[in-house]
């Protein structure tokens, strides 16, 4: 039974709540046990009075002794209590109990010790002594004497009430019934709210565990209700999460096994068919045999550029490339990045702008920065119409961090293909892309080499605007990237690519 989390919570939750009844009865009877005994003095003492009363009366009126030895007898029985009868020597005249524990003929000299007390309770006084003589152990209760003042004649008899010890000190007994019941209770209660609670722990869980069940056995579309926001309810959270981010990478796989199956089909043909007909000797003339040979080594470029393009995300995504950061001076890559592709531009027929400010250096791998802005360049290249313009900018945001955007006039993305260009093989223009030679990988590296940096790229595009593409990189003075990690930039390290000139410039570049 206590192999489920449910029943342990269950127990351990009425264990408490049995331990702490059972703390605070113990507590509760220590305190009250004292009080317990003085209720039950005060109990008996208001027995004594008017038996007292009773009795004097019967003498004022001049009735026997055999009379009130009987009415002592009645009263003993009805108050359920030990009567004893003592004359004006103290001697015992009547005692209610029979031998052989009758305290008949002795005498009793308690009250004329000093532990004798009186105690006025309610309105009601009486004195009370302990008596310990003839193998008894008892508390005498009686009623005080009189002033000697009053009008009233000194008593000739004088009744006690007598109690055992033990009856008195056991008083705090009579809580134990009370104390069970209230007991059972917070038992039954604890146990019931406890049954609650374990379910509202263990329920998640339980639908956690089954959750994992079904993604072990590839069903990745689980949602489990989140409910609160304690841990539980974060656990939930952080489970939904896990599973959105598993079944996107699952698609994602999925997708990328589709798609480098189908881009590297092509090729493959390609050269497949080519070579089969130079071994069938279809390819006689030397100018078909020398087109074939470029036909299968362009084939064959291309997939390698797909391997190496691949392998390098692999690296990036597994933390495995190692990046050399230095100091970046961004101006200068820019502009390198435009004179390599002047030929490109001028093929094309676009038109090129560098525009910058006061932009400080990065602190990057300058290689792989450089494979950023040629991805984008030769993208916008790529889908830039003739006498189209491609501009680049750089400036500093207010916060420090630097933005690059490579724009270009004439192209438009579609408003619901934006989130996606940064997915591999993804291609707005399949057809373009494949004219260009592109495998749809360039945006996939540019977007995890730029969160290596610490940075961030999104794309914008628009009928009236055109498109560009943002990348933002961090505040080179108060951060530093070392192996796709941030942390804070060391100062007392050289420079080494400083801004010579830090006036905002504008610079034109036509191709």
């Amino acid at each position: 039974m206590l192999g489920s989390l449910r029943a342990r919570l269950i127990v351990s939750f009425s264990l408490v709540v049995g331990l702490a009844v059972f703390l605070a009865g113990a507590g509760s009877l220590f305190l009250l046990r004292d009080q317990q005994q003085e209720t039950a003095r005060a109990r008996y003492g208001h027995v004594a009075e008017p038996i007292n009363v009773r009795v004097a009366a019967m003498q004022e009126r001049g009735d026997t002794l055999a009379t009130i030895k009987e009415y002592l007898r009645t009263a003993a029985l009805q108050s359920n209590v030990r009567l004893l009868l003592l004359d004006q020597d103290l001697l015992v005249i009547f005692d209610s109990t029979s031998a052989p524990n009758t305290l008949f003929g002795k005498y009793v000299l308690s009250f004329d010790t000093f532990n004798a007390r009186v105690v006025d309770a309610n309105g009601t006084r009486f004195k009370w002594a302990n008596y310990d003589a003839n193998g008894a152990h008892l508390t005498l209760f009686a009623v005080p004497p009189r002033p000697a003042n009053t009008a009233f004649a000194a008593p000739e008899y004088e009744t006690i009430v007598a109690i055992p010890q033990s009856e008195l000190s056991s008083a705090w007994l009579e809580l134990l019934p009370r104390l069970a019941l209230a007991g059972a209770i917070a038992l039954t209660v604890s146990f019931i709210v406890s049954y609650f609670i374990s379910r509202s722990i263990s329920g998640p869980l339980v639908r956690i565990t089954q959750a994992s069940r079904q993604m072990a056995s590839g069903d990745y579309d689980v949602h489990i209700p989140i409910s609160g926001q304690d841990e539980v309810g974060r656990l939930s959270e952080a489970f939904n999460a896990m599973a959105t981010e598993v079944s996107s990478s699952h698609r994602m796989m999925k997708d990328l096994l589709a798609n480098v199956s189908h881009e590297l089909k092509t090729p493959l043909t390609s050269i497949q068919g080519y070579s089969q007909a130079m071994l069938d000797g279809a390819v006689s003339s030397g100018d078909d045999f020398q087109e074939s040979s470029r036909i299968i080594h362009e084939e064959a470029n291309r997939m390698r550029a797909l391997v190496d393009d691949l392998l390098l995300l692999s690296q990036i995504e597994s933390g495995q490339l190692v990046m050399q950061h230095t100091h970046v001076d961004l101006v200068a890559l820019l502009q390198r990045m435009i004179e390599r592709f002047q030929w490109s531009l001028r093929d094309a027929g676009v038109e090129s702008h560098l525009r910058v400010g006061a932009v400080p250096a990065v602190h990057g791998d300058e290689r792989r920065l450089e494979q950023v802005f040629s991805n984008l360049i030769e993208n916008a290249v790529r889908h830039t119409p003739a006498a189209g313009v491609i501009t680049i900018s750089a400036a500093t945001l207010p916060d420090g961090s630097v933005r690059v955007g490579v724009h270009n006039t004439g192209s438009v993305i579609p408003a619901e293909d934006l989130p996606r260009v940064f997915e591999r093989f993804f291609q707005v223009d399949r057809a373009r892309a494949r004219k260009g030679g592109s495998s749809g990988l360039g945006l996939s590296i540019v977007s995890e080499i730029v969160d290596a940096h610490g940075g961030s790229v999104r794309a914008e595009s628009s009928a009236t605007s055109g498109t560009e593409f943002v990348v933002t990189l961090p505040n080179p003075l108060r951060t530093d990237v070392r192996n796709g990690r941030v942390s804070p930039l060391d100062e007392s390290r050289p420079r080494r690519a400083q801004r010579r000139d830090q006036q905002p410039r504008s610079t034109n570049q036509t191709a």
